[in-house]
């Protein structure tokens, strides 16, 4: 037979040599037990060729196959012939196999010689030593090549045999070090090797600790600007070749080489700051780094603006005052200027020393000697001041020195001022007053602003400029009626000064006299605005009381009469009118009467001194007319239109709340005897009308004020009298609509009140009151039907239950000339109304039977319940709105689905519910367990299989799905369908329910597939392999091979499967191949498909 051998044997891959040309030698044999797959090498006979051809000739064999060199560079293809070995007697039967089989030359890896690994000696420098990444030159090296591992090694044999290897971080043993690198392919296994060097830099040797950069501070804030870095270069170089200094504010900065300093420098951190000095190799790039502090000296401090001790403070200049008018004289520097430059500087740390040029401040020579009396050779003159520190900073400043001459100025005239007005403003000539000194300032001053003037009681105290009168504005004399007052003014410039003296006098004020008489008046015009008209002067003769050159003026404000101003213009014909709120009057208003000294306000002809007086002008009003009903009516049965009347009752409604002891009231026939206060009608308590009606007129009068008024009247009338019958019974409606509060109290309904009021009109023979003549109206409180206001609405409904009502009953019949309604005169009675309660209930909005049950029902049909007792109700029920016949009851089970409604009624009110309530309504809706269908909708052998199922029901049925008997799933919205996916192969059972509890179905579908393994372990599970869902096509056929296409077992599909052994014997784990015949399981067509695929047996 025809040997059967392996058709795909292993490629034979070996690297390339030196030579990297894509040759090298092989050994052909490696193979052969693997090509022979298990045959037995001892009967069969393997020979080489280098093509197809020659292989199943057979002729020119490779001689030598355990060293054949290929003949085609890097990929060749050789064939193998394996044939039967020759009989005994030397002749073969024929039988052969020829497979082909691949040779591979591997190149190497190729490799960069990178460039020396370089490091500076920064641990423990000058050992020369440091810690090497050697990774770091692996991008050299590969030059981009991927799939290459490198390693580091001692020597070139190590690297050669891969041992002797070193790992980062390496630390060098001599300097300079040469290492090893080993390329090796990750995939072929070649390798190449190459060199690195290792090479540790010295650091530079700057000097350790540069001496601190100094500088003094003008302005002593610690921040000097002028800071020459460059000048520390060469000294901190310390005789170093071919290095870079560089100077840096932070640390960081310095280590990296960034943000480097230039000249001149301002430091950043005040008086000390410390910089970072980097020394850099130029060639290397290896550096060190020291730190250089930069010092800010204090120099001592001088005031910018010097300001001696003179009489002029605040400014640069020494003023002496001249005592000879010659413009010189003795300037102290050591009492008026060295306290000034010191400050609080201790003198024995700065000493101080004056010149007289600036070169000799500089310089520190020719100091001035009589620094405590140094006479001053020119007028004005600058003076130096220098001042030292001990640190070696010194700070110069200048100021000036000038002799000044005193003031000139002038001798006022004499100050007069009016005596003082008391707490009232009345006169208090006493002879002391409040004078303003100052205003006399300008006068003595000359107006020259840079003069200040000050004021003394003394000569002494004003020459030594003490001692002042503290505010010279509201100065009291000290000395009755005249006094002399000293006067001195100093020269703000320079603090000379010069004296003189001011007289001050006090005038009496005019004597009238205190507290005039007020001045009232009626309001008889356009009362009762309480605006009347006055004349202010009838009191003048009063208030002058005699004393000669004075003026009277008027005015309505205090301050304006003390300022004088704004004085009523004609005090004879004054309003007292609000200027603020026209129409209205002031009353009291109080009148200040200013009375001048002289002929005018301005004090023409005398002193101009004043007194204030006052006195209040008064508008009494008029007695208060009142604005109630003030008419008597009175009624009486058959009346004859005489009756006697009390007009005294309206006394006190007429006075209100008027002091009746303080007023009158009298009442008359004639409105002209009412204004003239006579004839009065005799007697008021008891008067019988003349006419019916009659009017009444009145006069009320103050009987304090004067004051009157005549201005009101009434009438008075008698009509004929009404009656309200009252109410055998209570007026009961029943509820319009259902209350469930429990609470009878807010039931309301409609009445219809026109319905009463015969029974209230009565039907009394003596007494006739019919309908045409009598008004009946309603009110809910007894108020409103007494004052016939608010009645209520002819159909009203009630706010309370029960509810009281007032009903009234009016006179309408037509009285007097010309005729007027007299429904003055009437009655009241009451009407209790009372709710009665419909049924009250409420059904649900639905109600639920099922039907076309199957006994997987999980709810009862529901019954409708009214909740009310058959003893206090009556029922009757409708379908549709149609009566049900005989359901009476309280409930009903409904046997079918619709409209239901109910009425009841209540059998003691007889009132009814209304069939149109929503509380009386409901639905009963039907709802069904489910008709399913579910399929399989994808192939057989799909990778992912799909079951669609779809329900129906009748009513309101909707529904849920569940797959072997996991959880409950439903579309949104509910369409009676739903789709599994993603469902694996074989048996489902598919379970579908009514969410309303009506039952539910299921069915039981296949999905056709295979099992993508099995474990034949005999453990009980997976120990069989066999197509899912096939077991109900028993004609279809079912191949199962191995890899190699071999077939092991034809198995039934209705059977147990394949246990995993051929021909008895148990095959090994392995992938296995399987052909089906079958029909799709959802197809209508009888033809058959074929699918293959393959499965693994797990052991």
């Amino acid at each position: 037979p025809t040997p059967q051998i392996l058709d795909t044997p292993t490629t034979i891959e070996i690297c390339d040599n030196a030579t990297a040309d894509g040759f090298a030698t092989f050994d052909l044999t490696t193979n052969n037990t693997q090509i022979l797959d298990g045959l037995d090498p001892a009967n069969y006979e393997i020979t080489y060729y280098t093509s197809q051809a020659n292989a199943e000739a057979p002729s020119n064999p490779i001689t030598s196959p355990t060293a054949y060199n290929n003949t085609t560079a890097f990929n060749q293809t050789v064939w193998v012939r394996v044939e039967d070995d020759p009989n005994p007697t030397g002749v073969t039967n024929g039988c052969y196999s020829v497979v082909a089989m691949n040779l591979v030359v591997n190149a190497n890896p190729v490799l960069v010689q990178p460039d020396p690994l370089q490091l500076c000696d920064e641990n423990n420098p000058g050992d020369e030593q440091e810690f090497f990444t050697l990774e770091d030159a692996n991008a050299q090296i590969l030059n981009g090549q991927t799939g290459i591992v490198l390693s580091y090694h001692l020597t070139q044999n190590g690297a050669n045999t891969d041992t002797q290897e070193i790992t980062s971080p390496y630390e060098n043993v001599v300097n300079p070090q040469t290492v090893f690198v080993r390329a090796e392919n990750s995939v072929t296994g070649c390798i190449s090797t190459t060199t690195l060097t290792l090479q540790v830099n010295p650091l530079p040797s700057p000097l350790a600790n540069p001496a601190p950069l100094t500088a003094c501070d003008t302005d002593n804030d610690g921040i000097f600007d002028m800071f020459d870095l460059d000048s520390q270069t060469i000294s901190i170089l310390n005789g170093e070749p071919n290095v870079t200094i560089t100077y840096h504010e932070t640390e960081q900065n310095a280590i990296s080489g960034a943000m480097d300093l230039s000249s001149p420098y301002e430091n950043i951190q005040p008086f000390s700051q410390l910089l970072w000095v980097r020394a850099e190799n130029n060639t290397t790039g290896c550096y060190r780094i020291v730190n250089l502090e930069l010092q800010v000296l204090n120099s001592p401090v001088i005031p910018n603006n010097i300001d001696p001790i003179d009489a002029t403070p605040g400014d640069n200049i020494y003023i002496v005052c001249d005592d000879n008018n010659d413009g010189f004289n003795v300037f102290n520097f050591d009492m008026n200027v060295t306290p000034v430059v010191l400050g609080t500087q201790n003198p024995a740390d700065f000493p101080i020393s004056y010149y007289t040029t600036q070169n000799n401040a500089i310089s520190g020579i020719n100091p001035i000697t009589n620094t405590a009396s140094y006479p001053n050779v020119t007028n004005p003159q600058t003076i130096w001041v220098r001042l030292d520190n001990a640190n070696g900073c010194e700070t110069i400043r200048s100021f000036q020195i000038e002799v000044e001459f005193p003031p000139v100025i002038v001798t006022p005239t004499v100050l007069n001022a009016c005596d003082d007005l008391d707490a009232n403003y009345y006169e208090d000539n006493d002879g002391f007053t409040t004078f303003d000194l100052t205003v006399k300032d300008g006068e003595i001053t000359n107006n020259d602003p840079s003069l200040v003037v000050s004021y003394h009681t003394t000569a002494a105290s004003a020459q030594a400029g003490t001692v002042t009168i503290p505010d010279p504005t509201m100065f009291v004399n000290t000395v009755n009626a005249v006094q002399t007052i000293y006067v001195r003014v100093v020269d703000a410039n320079t603090g000379c000064f010069s004296t003189t003296t001011l007289t001050v006098r006090v005038r009496p004020n005019p004597s009238p006299t205190q507290n005039p008489m007020d001045i009232e008046l009626c309001d008889d015009n356009n009362s009762p605005d309480g605006i009347e008209v006055f004349d202010l002067t009838q009191n003048a003769v009063d208030i002058i009381n005699g004393e000669p050159n004075v003026s009277l003026t008027y005015y309505t404000d205090l301050n304006e009469a003390l300022a004088g101003v704004n004085f009523i213009v004609d005090p004879t014909m004054h309003s007292n009118e609000d200027p603020a709120n026209p129409g209205t009057g002031i009353s009291p208003q109080t009148i200040y009467v200013r009375v001048t000294s002289g002929s005018d306000v301005n004090g023409t002809g005398g002193t101009g001194c004043y007194t204030i007086v006052d006195f209040d002008i008064i508008v009494n009003p008029l007695p208060v007319i009142p604005t109630d009903d003030l008419d008597i009516r009175e009624c009486e049965p058959n009346t004859d239109n005489v009756f006697t009347f009390d007009l005294t009752q309206n006394t006190p409604i007429i006075l209100g709340a008027q002091d009746g002891p303080n007023y009158a009231v009298t009442y008359h026939t004639t409105l002209l005897a009412a204004q003239n206060g006579a004839p009065q009608i005799g007697n008021p308590a008891a008067f019988t009308n003349s006419s019916n009606p009659q009017e009444i007129f009145v006069n009320i009068s103050n009987t304090t004020t004067g004051c009157e008024i005549a201005t009101l009247s009434f009438f008075i009338e008698v009509n004929d009298d009404a009656v309200a019958y009252p109410y055998a019974n209570v007026f009961e409606v029943c509820d319009d609509n259902m209350e469930f509060d429990n609470d009878t109290t807010n039931d309301s309904a409609t009445f219809d009140l026109s319905t009463q009021d015969a029974e209230v009109l009565g039907n009394d023979p003596t007494n006739p009151q019919p309908a045409a003549d009598f008004a009946v109206s309603y009110y809910e409180t007894q108020a409103d039907a007494d004052a016939g206001t608010n009645p209520l609405p002819t159909l009203y409904n009630n706010i309370v239950n029960p509810q009281v009502i007032y009903v009234r009953v009016d006179n309408n019949i037509p009285t007097g000339t010309p005729p007027v309604d007299g429904s003055f005169c009437y009655d009241v009675t009451t009407l209790t109304l009372q709710v009665n309660p419909m049924p009250s209930f409420n059904l649900d909005d639905m109600y639920l039977i099922c039907a076309s049950t199957n006994g997987t029902e999980v709810l009862p049909n529901d019954v409708i319940d009214t909740g009310l007792s058959a003893a206090n109700y009556s029922f009757e029920w409708y379908l549709n709105g149609t009566v049900i016949p005989g359901q009476t009851g309280p409930t009903l089970a409904p046997q079918e689905g619709g409209s239901y409604a109910v009425i009841v009624t209540d059998n003691v009110t007889g009132c009814s519910s209304d069939l149109n309530d929503p509380n009386a309504n409901t639905i009963v809706e039907v709802s069904t367990p489910p008709v399913i269908t579910a399929e399989v909708v994808t192939d057989a052998f799909s990778e992912n299989h799909t079951i669609q199922v779809t329900a129906t029901g009748d009513g309101i049925s909707e529904f849920e799905f569940s797959l072997d008997g996991g959880a409950y799933v439903s579309n949104e919205p509910n369409d009676g369908t739903y789709t599994f996916t993603d469902v694996s192969a074989g048996e489902h059972v598919i379970t579908v329910r009514d969410k309303n509890g009506c039952g539910e179905a299921s069915a039981t579908v296949l999905a056709m597939d295979y099992p993508l393994f099995f474990t034949p372990n005999g453990d009980g599970y997976n120990d069989t392999w066999n197509i899912y869902g096939i077991a109900n096509q028993p004609d279809a056929t079912i191949y199962i091979f191995d890899r190699m296409g071999k077939l092991l077992k034809q198995i039934s599909p209705t059977g147990a499967g394949w246990d995993g052994t051929y021909n008895g014997e148990i095959l090994p784990t392995s992938d296995y191949w399987f052909t089906v015949e079958y029909r799709e399981p959802n197809s209508t067509s009888d033809e058959k498909k074929q699918f293959r695929g393959h499965f693994t047996l797990k052991r």
